[in-house]
């Protein structure tokens, strides 16, 4: 699939929840995104690193039409994220991003007479926040429940932000629980409690209707999918985007990479062993005298073969497999 890479610098950074935060960057004129879209985000020549390396899979938090590409995150600690959350505005990533995007399950259905229902918690609210704002910026006319677990208001990315958009657009109705209120330091006037089939009965009433989405790490991607067949709910009208995946996706691409380092090592001593035979084979011709025309001709030819089926081999690797180069490639 065709790729293309930006540099782009930070412009800002916002606490959104507790130890979470926003990284705001500059977006490219020429870059262009489905809402809820993930990109692969890379640091460029970070001051330290780990194992877990110097990318990762971030979903955007913005909209198409946002001037800004925005990205959210859990403060844990790693390498990455202790070099992102101390970068200085105007310092740049690297971001890649699939172009012409497969629309897969994780986008909003077409048919507006079918209610769309979010089942998301913590930070699994970034590609959700993302597709209703989009949704709502582009009035579609499908009514829009989002569900929203934490476990207090203090750990809630966008929270606000979701309550406002609640006000002011009568199609989308906002759910928030929270699971854990004796730890908070808030005042709490809404749900409380895990999101289960009451829950659901309660703002639904038809609960076999509409398409379910359900976005964030394994642990409540798994419940939320549990859920829903526990009620009888179809699989084709389950929806779903594990955090889990992309980091099991980067782990793939540098399996990849490590693949083709060791293909071209084997391929290369190969290739090499071939051409020594070759090159030794004419050269006991000569020295037992049984030089001809005949055998410089398969001398030569050999060699040609050699170098011509070396170098398509390597065109073609370093065409589909290797890095990125700025822009777009295939």
């Amino acid at each position: 699939m065709e790729k293309a890479s930006f540099e782009i610098a930070l412009k800002g950074k916002k606490l959104i929840a507790e130890r979470t935060y926003e990284f705001i960057f500059e977006k490219p004129q020429e870059f262009h995104f489905n809402a809820g879209q993930h990109v692969r985000m890379t640091l460029l020549n970070p001051p330290e690193t780990d194992s877990k390396g110097n990318s990762r899979f971030l979903t955007l938090a913005n909209t198409p039409k946002d001037k800004d590409l925005i990205v959210a995150m859990r403060m844990t600690d790693s390498a990455f994220k202790r070099v992102l959350g101390k970068m200085q505005i105007g310092e740049k990533v690297l971001i890649q991003i699939l172009l012409h995007s497969p629309h897969g399950s994780f986008v909003i259905h077409d048919d507006p007479s079918i209610p769309a229902v979010f089942l998301i918690g913590g930070i699994g609210i970034v590609p959700a926040y993302s597709m209703i704002k989009d949704a709502i910026e582009r009035k579609l006319p499908h009514k829009i429940f989002l569900f929203y677990s934490n476990r207090r208001p203090e750990d809630a990315p966008y929270l606000d932000e979701l309550q406002n958009l609640a006000k002011q657009n009568p199609k989308f109705t906002l759910i928030a629980t929270m699971t854990q209120m004796e730890k908070s330091k808030k005042s709490w006037q809404g749900e409380t409690g895990f999101i289960d089939q009451v829950m659901l009965k309660k703002y639904l009433g038809d609960l076999k209707s509409p398409i379910y989405y359900t976005a964030g790490l394994s642990e409540m991607v798994n419940a939320m999918k549990a859920l829903l067949k526990e009620i009888g709910i179809n699989e084709e009208s389950i929806h779903s985007e594990d955090f889990s995946n992309f980091k099991m996706s980067m782990m793939n691409m540098t399996d990849n990479s490590k693949r083709i380092k060791n293909y071209f090592l084997f391929g290369g001593i190969g290739l090499m062993i071939i051409l020594g035979v070759i090159v030794h084979s004419s050269l006991a011709v000569l020295l037992f005298n049984a030089f001809s025309l005949k055998n410089l001709s398969y001398f030569t030819i050999g060699i040609i073969l050699v170098i011509i089926i070396f170098k398509i081999l390597v065109i073609f690797k370093f065409k589909h497999h290797l890095g990125f180069k700025h822009g777009e490639e295939k």
